[in-house]
């Protein structure tokens, strides 16, 4: 009797296996066309183009607008580098005096 339940559990095991297979491989066939991105649309292309032209303009007009000082300052190791700079400059003036 317990060899017959053996061979019900493995029929039952390949019959899931098979059924899973099956369900995965419909499942796939049938997710929506906006999830698959190897069929873009030619008109998707065109507006994301067009979008990143806008942005595009849109940062050359607000980096032209800002002075560069406040551009150089928003990263600390320009502001440490030109600070290193000008000591630098202060200790040679000091020796040419000296």
């Amino acid at each position: 009797m317990k060899k017959v339940w053996e061979v019900i559990k493995k029929i039952f095991c390949w019959l899931g296996a098979v059924f899973v297979a099956i369900f995965a491989v419909l499942f796939i066939k049938e997710m929506p066309k906006q999830v698959r991105h190897d069929d873009m649309r030619e008109d998707d292309s065109d507006e994301i183009n067009k979008k990143a032209e806008a942005k595009r303009k849109e940062t050359i007009e607000r980096i032209s607008n800002a002075d560069a000082r406040s551009i150089c300052e928003s990263y600390g190791s320009v502001c440490d580098t030109i600070s290193d700079g000008k000591e630098r400059f202060r200790r040679k003036c000091q020796r040419a005096h000296d």
